[in-house]
């Protein structure tokens, strides 16, 4: 049964929805000023999640822990928005991250601990290596932003109405959405195949103009 959000869940849970409902189905056309946004909220996660991991705090349950996770945050979406293959990285990471602990949450380990984050950092830096040797082609971005978008579009949905706490979000948007739910998996799963049909279909003629100038510029 939903609850009354607390002020905290409810405006972080707008603020992702729309921000995943972007990135879902524009991420492609403006995947530049997206992913800075993105990598924000990875390194604002990371931080805070950090904070969590070595002292044992709640999940931005203390200034230092929403400190630390502004001051990452900020400086992960600066080099994404300047560094293009940094981007790249942020995305491939934050998305196999989110999907690998979200995974562990499928299979029953519903507190989420070390193995967890073992498989989600291993999936990351798969699919960060993936999209690094494949040379970001279309296809690639328009899925991982469709896939982070979906699941992130779910977990603030969730926030806003209740469902689930910010302490959730500590392993991943993916993560808190499929331990809500498996139906919410089958929604996540559906707004990705939604959003990454939709950007195929709205940009199939639009290049990447960052992309370009970056393979230009980047050293043989």
């Amino acid at each position: 049964m939903a609850t009354v959000p607390h002020i905290q869940d409810f405006l972080i849970g707008l603020l992702i929805l729309v921000v995943g409902a972007a990135f879902c189905f524009t991420g492609y056309r403006f995947f530049r000023i997206l992913i800075a946004i993105w990598g924000f909220f990875a390194g604002f996660n990371l931080g805070a999640a950090g904070m969590t991991a070595l002292f044992g705090q709640n999940f931005l349950g203390t200034v230092t822990g929403w400190i630390l996770g502004i001051v990452l945050g900020l400086v992960i979406a600066m080099l994404a928005y300047f560094l293009y293959y940094f981007a790249i990285v942020v995305l491939g990471a934050s998305v196999g991250y989110a999907i690998g602990s979200g995974l562990m949450g499928a299979i029953g380990l519903n507190n989420p601990g070390f193995l967890s984050v073992v498989v989600g950092l291993v999936l990351a830096v798969i699919l960060a290596v993936l999209i690094l040797a494949l040379n970001l082609p279309k296809l690639l971005i328009m899925a991982f932003t469709a896939i982070g978008g979906a699941a992130t579009i779910v977990a603030g949905f969730l926030l806003l109405f209740g469902q689930i706490h910010t302490a959730a979000l500590q392993y991943g948007f993916a993560a808190a959405a499929i331990r809500a739910s498996w139906i919410w998996s089958l929604v996540v799963i559906v707004l990705a195949i939604v959003g990454f049909i939709t950007q195929w279909r709205t940009m199939r003629e639009y290049t990447l103009e960052w992309s370009e100038q970056a393979m230009h510029t980047s050293p043989s």
